[in-house]
């Protein structure tokens, strides 16, 4: 069955202070080019990540061959994004290419707040960072559990972007007061909708198999009742970002639970068709499908 994920990023808290240092002094290129020298190890040493990665990979098709090859492909980009957030955290700036980025700012130009749906499917983070709201606050919903570094990091970064953290701790329900207050205010939710920790799941045709998505999520969207913006980061090559960005439709002849189904399957169903087109974006490392 699938599992839950639990993870946050790698390596202790001095190694990720050493990375913001690094992106201060050295070209990014050449930081990139340190990951040769651990990644085969970190590799080998993962296994839940790595069959995960290869899962995925013969999923989309791959024969076992190519699919282990294509795990580590998948890892070597997957850290050259991680590295990026770092990059940023010592001010490095990224070039960013947004499509369909008039629906965006109508969004943020009205009074109403909206939901901007995202995945851990390429680097969502860097959304965040790069599609400012002056005329609005964003509220990323960000999982308690992550390192120190990052959550200071990532904080310091997004204040200067007018946007906050609403952080969510398992068994605590504070961050449900926070959604509720942030969307009366006119204000917009980032909220990524494929990670399961625990909580009711709504599973959903994805990639061959069944996926379950948090159920919470789409109920949330359906319950607070304003648009939802499907968000997808994709890393190009260099120093080059593309974001994608469509809306998704709440169909109003159905029932609220139907509508969270059925907001869960026109998410699934975009991701998929997003993993395929960039495969080496797919960033859930561990057994995504029930049996």
């Amino acid at each position: 069955m699938a599992q839950e994920w639990t993870g946050q990023t790698g390596g202790t808290h001095w190694m990720q202070r050493a990375l913001v240092w690094m992106f201060r002094h050295m070209p990014i290129s050449l930081v990139y080019s340190f990951m040769h020298f651990w990644l085969l190890w970190y590799v080998i040493v993962r296994p839940v990540e790595r069959n995960g990665a290869y899962a995925f990979h013969r999923r989309r098709g791959r024969n076992k061959w190519q699919a282990a090859f294509d795990v580590y492909r998948s890892f070597y980009h997957f850290g050259k994004v991680i590295l990026d957030r770092f990059a940023v955290y010592s001010g490095h700036q990224f070039d960013v290419t947004v499509e369909n980025k008039e629906l965006y700012y109508d969004k943020v130009k009205g009074q109403t707040g909206f939901v901007m749906l995202f995945s851990h499917f390429g680097n969502s983070e860097m959304a965040a960072y790069t599609m400012n709201t002056p005329n609005k606050k964003m509220n990323v919903l960000a999982f308690g559990g992550e390192s120190p570094v990052v959550m200071a990091n990532r904080a310091k970064v997004l204040s200067e972007n007018n946007i906050g953290m609403i952080v969510m701790n398992s068994g605590e329900m504070d961050h449900i007061f926070a959604i509720n207050e942030a969307i009366s205010r006119g204000e917009v939710l980032a909220v990524a909708g494929d990670r399961n920790m625990g909580q009711k799941t709504i599973e959903c045709d994805f990639m061959k198999g069944k996926a379950p998505l948090p159920a919470g999520v789409f109920q949330l969207c359906v319950a607070i009742k304003c648009p939802i913006l499907l968000t997808f980061v994709v890393k190009e090559k260099g120093n080059n970002y593309h974001i994608y960005t469509e809306q998704l439709e709440v169909k109003p002849s159905l029932s609220r639970a139907d509508k969270a189904k059925d907001l869960a399957q026109q998410f699934a169903t975009r991701l998929e068709q997003m993993a395929i087109k960039y495969p080496y974006e797919w960033f859930n490392f561990y057994q995504f499908w029930s049996e």
